[in-house]
């Protein structure tokens, strides 16, 4: 009798026990002591967000947290989505984007955000360190992305699009 009430107490625990998968199993690199961004092998890498594998740099992200671990996006909006989802202190982690005019990782943060560019959740939200007309700020495409206003709305995009 008594194993039995410690079995179930055991598999009690381990039923409450909750694991956030996005949290170990896609986890990028556990140790990246100068915050930087990372250079990744295609398919080296899953979004933590949707799931799925990081083709390419064009349309990636990257946050990398105080405790030096690196998650990898395959696009920008699933890293905002992510972010608000573990309640990360945006004061403390250090957030990157693979540009599409000049080809390199910058800090997110001082991107600037075209709103009609394909990427692969279809959100639109393309990243660029040369500022053009149309283009918001990272705030702007932050607080877009929460709302739900991006291309994956057909109304937004409609809209976006002119149609």
């Amino acid at each position: 009798m008594k194993k039995l009430l410690i079995a179930l107490v055991v598999l009690l625990f381990n039923a409450c026990e909750t694991k956030d998968p996005s949290l170990i199993e896609y986890l990028f690199a556990s140790s990246n002591p100068q915050k930087i961004a990372l250079d990744f092998n295609a398919s080296g890498a899953t979004c933590p967000k949707c799931r799925m594998g990081v083709e390419h740099k064009e349309n990636a992200a990257q946050v990398v947290f105080e405790d030096e671990k690196t998650y990898i996006f395959d696009d920008v909006g699933c890293l905002v989505l992510w972010i608000e989802q573990v309640k990360a202190n945006r004061e403390t982690i250090k957030m990157f984007v693979f540009t599409k005019d000049t080809h390199r990782w910058i800090d997110a943060q001082k991107a600037f955000y075209s709103l009609k560019d394909e990427t692969p959740m279809g959100y639109g939200f393309g990243g660029y360190e040369k500022n053009q007309a149309e283009f918001i700020d990272f705030e702007t495409m932050r607080l877009k992305m929460l709302r739900g206003e991006n291309m994956a709305d057909p109304k937004i995009r409609k809209m976006l699009l002119g149609q």
